[in-house]
């Protein structure tokens, strides 16, 4: 039996600042003009990030055996590599470019409403990263997420996964900006699943030229993200839209979109259906709401287990 989730994507150290008040009071009291602005900090911390070990963190912590598959710069060997031991995330396939010095890294506003402005800096495209192909484990990659990275990067590592019947779940993020017409023709027709929010949905359509019914009708299963207000998963049998978790007290909006991604590859590799993954992915993202940094929460799979029947029955 295939076991193994493989995620690409970048391993980053981030910077977010916290804005006590919401952007869009800002916008209504001030002339933005050229997307100038100003924003007077509450806080600014330094955090451990990236998509990779994101979903990383949150599938290891159910049991799951997630193995990042990525590249940092010199900055990982002294702040990052011994945090992520410590939470059991494999860290043996996460390529150190010695020429390069930092990380990739998110620079967040976030403001009180969870809204956030990003800054995204990609981080070392090592050529000495590993390649899927000579990963000793790739005959047991039960499920491989694409993570955010540079387009040509995605592709490559996309079409070696996909030759080697690796199911794909693509999530270009905040990245898909960069993807052109072809690339994001290409990128959906190597993917089973396909998992982004209501903007990347429509970047993603602007730039690959495509409509709604183009986009459904080419990828198996479409999971649109929206949220407070929910999920919204299409398939050939149909819609299916899950509720997110209510009452959930605002304390870190980034890396929600990585704990949704956990839970719901962890609905894939058990075999839960559509309803059931986004359910879990909704309270693994909830839980990463509750507490401050990407990799703080904590949550096994017995305890989502009961969440799930007390909040979705």
């Amino acid at each position: 039996m295939k076991t193994i989730i493989l995620v690409t994507g970048s391993t980053a150290i981030d910077q977010t600042g916290i804005y006590d008040g919401s952007f869009e009071e800002y916008e209504a009291s001030y002339a933005i003009q050229a997307f100038n602005v100003s924003f007077q900090l509450a806080d600014m911390r330094t955090s451990f990030g990236g998509c990779a070990p994101n979903i990383a963190h949150g599938l290891t912590q159910l049991g799951v055996e997630a193995i990042p598959l990525s590249s940092a710069g010199r900055n990982f060997a002294d702040q990052y590599k011994q945090h992520l031991v410590n939470l059991g995330v494999n860290i043996d396939f996460i390529t150190i470019d010695d020429e390069v010095a930092n990380c990739a890294s998110c620079l967040m506003i976030n403001d009180d409403q969870g809204n956030q402005v990003i800054g995204f800096y990609p981080g070392p495209d090592n050529p000495k990263r590993h390649s899927p192909e000579t990963l000793p484990f790739i005959d047991n990659i039960a499920l491989a997420i694409l993570g955010p990275e540079e387009p040509g990067l995605t592709l490559r590592q996309g079409r070696i996964l996909f030759e080697h019947n690796v199911p794909l779940m693509v999530d270009p993020g905040q990245v898909i900006s960069a993807f052109s017409r072809d690339q994001v023709r290409e990128l959906l027709t190597l993917a089973q699943y396909l998992v982004v929010n209501d903007h990347e949905f429509e970047v993603l359509k602007t730039n690959g030229e495509l409509t709604d019914e183009e986009v459904f009708g080419q990828v198996p299963e479409v999971v649109l993200t929206h949220g407070d207000k929910g999920v919204g998963i299409f398939t050939r049998e149909g819609i299916c839209h899950v509720n997110a978790v209510p009452d959930v007290t605002i304390v870190e909006v980034t890396g929600c979109g990585d704990a949704f991604r956990a839970g719901y590859a962890y609905g894939i590799l058990n075999n839960l259906n559509v309803e059931e993954r986004a359910q879990i992915g909704c309270i693994m993202a909830a839980r990463n709401l509750e507490n401050p940094e990407t990799q703080r929460y904590k949550i096994d799979a017995e305890e989502l287990k009961t969440l799930r029947a007390a909040i979705y029955s």
